[in-house]
């Protein structure tokens, strides 16, 4: 069993430990926040638990970076404060970016072997920050556009009512609303949407309807609930649980770009993982309607870039 690091304890990394916990993967989980009671009592809360027949004893503690030495993941959810009317994730970028290079400076200097993933908006941007750093980049990874994939299989499955899991279907470029849906690769179990609808006599897909809500329907949960944090912990530990177990698993994740000829960025591409972190970007075949909405999503984020920079 091994150790686990997750900083910041707001509504998303208090999801991500109750999901970390039960996967029981780990031995040591580290909990550092610069509210320190906070940090503190998600720990109590989450001990409180142990008593119970399905929960698993687990050492559950606040600490800080020098506990982080030996951890063999460490999951950056901290953030500035969210405006609870204002849902676009830029807004964060400044904020955030300073934040994020004080969190990996102090990494830098207890630890460079833990994987680290990234989750804290917009997490292109502060994926691409985080590589200044001198961290090896192939252990840096942003969860990227595997929550806007989740949603699209979803959105799909509802359409022609089936189970989502039957669904394949990924979306690569910003976790945004700059998300690129590839619709050119999506199949119902093996079946391309032409051949499904054709078999079980189903109108057309409306494509632009769904490509919309994709980005759409994160804002619907963030303005009605106050906040997103269920769906992004889970990516989380899918993600966790592929590389501790070294699954070999391709994901559409964000990491440094060079793709496409298109550098300087950091955007989601389907990406296989180990347990040394990243192994490789894979530079598919895309539409020519696919490649144009890519360069704009490298455009808006190397954007961002400039202006959290200047």
């Amino acid at each position: 069993m091994s150790k686990i690091g997750i900083i910041g304890l707001g509504k998303v990394g208090s999801q991500v430990l109750t999901d970390v916990q039960n996967l029981n993967l780990f031995s040591d989980i580290v909990l550092i926040d610069t509210d320190t009671e906070k940090a503190s009592g998600e720990a109590l809360d989450h001990l409180h638990t142990q008593g119970l027949p399905n929960s698993t004893h687990i050492n559950i503690r606040e600490g800080n970076y020098e506990d982080l030495t030996d951890a063999s993941f460490i999951v950056i959810t901290a953030s500035v404060p969210t405006d609870p009317n204002e849902g676009d994730r830029v807004l964060l970028a400044k904020g955030n970016r300073i934040m994020i290079e004080g969190v990996m400076k102090q990494i830098n200097q207890v630890t460079q072997d833990a994987i680290v993933i990234l989750v804290s908006n917009p997490v292109d941007t502060i994926t691409y920050m985080s590589n200044a750093s001198q961290y090896p980049s192939h252990k840096i990874i942003g969860t990227g556009t595997s929550l806007e994939t989740s949603r699209f299989k979803t959105l799909i499955a509802s359409y022609y009512q089936v189970d989502p899991k039957n669904v394949e279907a990924f979306v690569i470029g910003e976790h945004g609303q700059h998300a690129v849906p590839v619709w050119s690769k999506v199949r119902i179990y093996g079946m391309t949407l032409d051949e499904f609808q054709q078999l079980t006599d189903t109108p057309p897909i409306d494509k632009t309807r769904i490509t919309s809500e994709i980005d759409q329907v994160s804002m619907d949960v963030f303005y009605k609930k106050g906040w997103t944090n269920v769906a992004i912990s889970k990516v989380v530990n899918y993600l966790i649980q592929a590389i501790a177990l070294n699954q070999q698993s391709i994901m559409p994740l964000t990491s440094i770009s060079n793709e496409y000829g298109l550098n300087e960025s950091a955007f989601s591409l389907p990406t296989l993982v180990g347990r040394e972190g990243i192994k490789q970007r894979f530079e598919i075949q895309l539409s020519p309607t696919e490649i144009a909405q890519l360069k704009e999503a490298h455009r808006y984020i190397k954007q961002t870039i400039s202006k959290v920079t200047n």
